[in-house]
């Protein structure tokens, strides 16, 4: 059995340095590989943001597999590294990164198949096969029945079964925040928020390896023991410091994954909140709820996190920001402008309530998010009158399901504790009105939290280097300036009868 205490993983600290030999003025630099979005930023010892730069890499075919593109990636982030090298002291480097990602090492420590999205599709019947063996362990392991392989314990099945032989031939398993250590230090490590991370590879009852993963036969794959996601990996490898012109005794953290990285700095300051983590998926954590799920929560996109102290989060998401994307470039081709600095209009949306015949409707990726069988579409002619209404009547979806989300994890009751609202949703005036209103009883409230999730690392980033727990630093550090956003003088009849209409859409063609 995995053995957790009250504040984290029962193993011990493991840092690098000494105290006398750590130099007082250093910057930590975080590596926050998103889907699409790859940042880089640096942070100060009292955790200051004072550099960030981003580029947008995609993902690529690599023996007819989609894959997400690492060398693309690597080397983009090693040449940022050599650059920023020249005019800053960096002494750790601390990874965060998406999740549903592994890396499969042969012998030689090589990569035994390329890092495969979690966007390929596996095919229909591998997807029935796994689901009729595996399913009862679905509510054990929290992990709802998604397609493509937006689970760990899918994806080793499908190459167990349609690569037996280069298969057979993998020696280590690896998540991709580790993965990314791997490459910079040579060290294998596997933490608790990439394993308790919709995989199907770890029974939250049990908090324990699940049933799943002992009979894919991966268990040995993985490094014996658990470390903390702020645990040091280790230190750069000599090429790596040729090529970049780092310190030989920089520091690399076992890394953590995003959606958890975005929480830590929250739950280090208030635990009872919920907090709205935006981007390609909209993600919904709040804090401290007790392990109960059923079938019918695992089809509305609803599971358990673990956090990086391996306590179960309940979480709730869609992909907000794939929808989001997809129909700001309609509305774009359509009206030739841009929607994204439209500012709120509550009369305009007084007007959309009151006619309620205009709707988009989810969703985008079939089995996902609180509508996982809704067919996506756009309802009414209203939507394509201006650009105006169309980017209202879209951020009243994307605040709606946000709304469907949240009562997925909190239950009917009116919880007033505060919502949190980060990421990519947090400068969309529109959006957050609406949100705001739909809540009546509740604080909505965006911080300025520059980069959380990059913030989360670079708390594990002084924790490795400093060789202390979160728990220990000062919450001084961890600035979170609140701004609630105003509740909208909308008719609440109209809007209730708007959202029954919204659901109605959702079930039916």
């Amino acid at each position: 059995m995995i053995t957790l205490v009250e504040t984290g993983v029962d193993v011990q600290q493991k840092g690098c340095l000494e105290d006398g030999d750590m130099p007082k003025d250093y910057r930590i630099a975080v590596l926050d590989l998103g889907k699409t979005n790859k940042k880089i930023a640096i942070f100060t010892p009292e955790l200051d943001l004072e550099y960030k730069e981003s580029i947008q890499i995609g993902e690529t075919r690599i023996d007819g597999l989609l894959s997400d593109d690492i060398s693309e990636t690597t080397l983009w982030a090693l040449e940022e590294l050599r650059r920023i090298a020249e005019r800053c002291p960096i002494r750790v480097i601390s990874i965060t990164t998406f999740g549903a990602t592994i890396a499969l090492l042969n012998k030689k420590g090589e990569l035994a198949f390329p890092i495969i999205s979690y966007n390929q599709e596996p095919g229909d019947e591998k997807k029935r096969k796994f689901h009729e063996e595996f399913e009862s362990d679905g509510i054990k392991t929290a992990t709802p029945p998604y397609g493509q392989l937006l689970n760990a314990g899918l994806q080793l099945f499908w190459l167990k079964g349609r690569y037996p032989p280069r298969f057979a031939g993998v020696k280590d398993v690896l998540f991709l925040p580790q993965y990314i250590g791997y490459i910079l230090t040579g060290e294998k490590a596997v933490e608790f928020t990439c394993v308790g991370c919709h995989t199907y590879l770890y029974d939250f009852e049990k908090k324990d390896w699940s049933n799943v993963a002992k009979k894919l036969g991966v268990l040995d794959k993985f490094p014996p023991e658990f470390s903390n996601p702020w645990d040091a990996l280790g230190i750069l490898k000599a090429d790596i410091c040729a090529s970049t012109g780092l310190d030989r005794n920089c520091i690399v953290t076992v890394g953590i994954h995003d959606s958890n990285s975005s929480l830590l700095p929250y739950l280090l300051v208030e635990r009872d909140l919920i907090l709205a983590s935006t981007g390609t998926w909209c993600v919904f954590m709040c804090p401290g709820a007790d392990f109960q799920l059923s079938m019918d929560d695992l089809y509305h996109d609803t599971l358990y996190y673990l956090d990086p102290f391996g306590r179960p989060v309940r979480s709730a998401r869609f992909k907000g920001g794939e929808e989001h994307a997809y129909y700001i470039d309609l509305i774009e081709k359509r009206f030739g402008s841009d929607p994204r600095k439209i500012r709120l209009n509550p009369d305009l949306l007084s007007d959309i309530l009151a006619s309620c015949d205009s709707f988009v409707i989810p969703t985008l990726t079939p089995g996902s998010g609180q509508f996982p069988r809704s067919k996506p579409r756009i309802i009414g002619e209203e939507i394509y009158r201006d650009v105006e209404t169309a980017y209202h009547v879209l951020n009243l979806s994307l605040a709606i399901q946000s709304y469907f989300s949240i009562r997925q994890i909190t239950g009917d009751e009116v919880r007033k504790m505060p919502i949190f609202i980060e990421g990519g949703f947090s400068d969309n005036e529109v959006y957050l009105g609406i949100l705001s209103t739909l809540f009546p009883e509740q604080e909505v409230i965006i911080t300025d939290i520059q980069e959380a999730s990059a913030l989360g690392a670079a708390i594990c980033g002084k924790c490795a280097y400093e060789n202390v727990n979160p728990m220990q630093i000062d919450p001084a550090l961890i600035k979170i300036d609140r701004r609630e956003i105003e509740k909208l003088d909308l008719d609440r009849k109209l809007l209730g009868r708007y959202i029954n209409k919204f659901v109605e859409h959702c079930s039916s063609e």
